[in-house]
């Protein structure tokens, strides 16, 4: 009776195999999603939103401290101010932690706006604002601020789940490398 060997190489199968575990970890794919939020978040700052904030009042241009003209950097603190936290196992958050002196979180004023509101002079008998060439503006007792308006920088729902499909269509690419062929050999 004649027999039949056949040797099978299952290298590059595990090699595979161990790719494809390292990729749905769900501290890798969390990480990712992170990671691509704040990208996101980045671009925002960069691109006033894509083109679609406001532009700066003239009154607030005058006021600003280093100048220029894009909404949400004169210190740049709020944009730097932005973090992933994960728990490596079911969750991932960006956002910031500023706040004003008043205790209102930073990133609620800018990402929805706010309604006009009133300033009132507390301690001072007027209010008044420095320029950056060292002027002083004088407002009186109170002044009426038109609001904030809104500049989001953080994605909306539908913005996120593209943004998560990205990234495990990217970890799946990962997977499949160039030149692994169909099984991975």
């Amino acid at each position: 009776m004649a027999t039949l060997q056949i040797q099978v190489d299952t290298v590059v199968g595990q090699v595979k195999l161990s790719r494809v575990l390292e990729a749905v970890k769900p501290a890798a794919l969390l990480k990712g999603f992170g990671g691509r939020f704040l990208s996101y978040v980045n671009k925002q700052f960069r691109t006033r939103g894509e083109g679609q904030w406001r532009p700066l009042s003239p009154l607030t241009l005058l006021l600003r401290r280093h100048g220029g003209d894009m909404p949400l950097r004169d210190t740049g603190k709020y944009a730097q101010s932005f973090v992933m936290e994960t728990d490596q196992r079911t969750f991932v958050e960006v956002g910031s932690n500023l706040k004003t002196t008043s205790g209102i979180p930073l990133a609620m004023i800018h990402e929805y706006g706010t309604a006009p509101y009133t300033i009132r002079a507390r301690t001072a008998k007027v209010l008044a604002a420095k320029t950056r060439e060292g002027a002083w503006i004088f407002f009186g007792k109170e002044v009426q601020h038109p609001g904030v308006p809104p500049r989001p920088v953080l994605p909306s729902k539908a913005v996120a789940e593209r943004l998560v499909q990205e990234v495990v269509d990217g970890a799946l690419a990962r997977i499949e490398a160039p030149g692994t062929g169909r099984f991975g050999g």
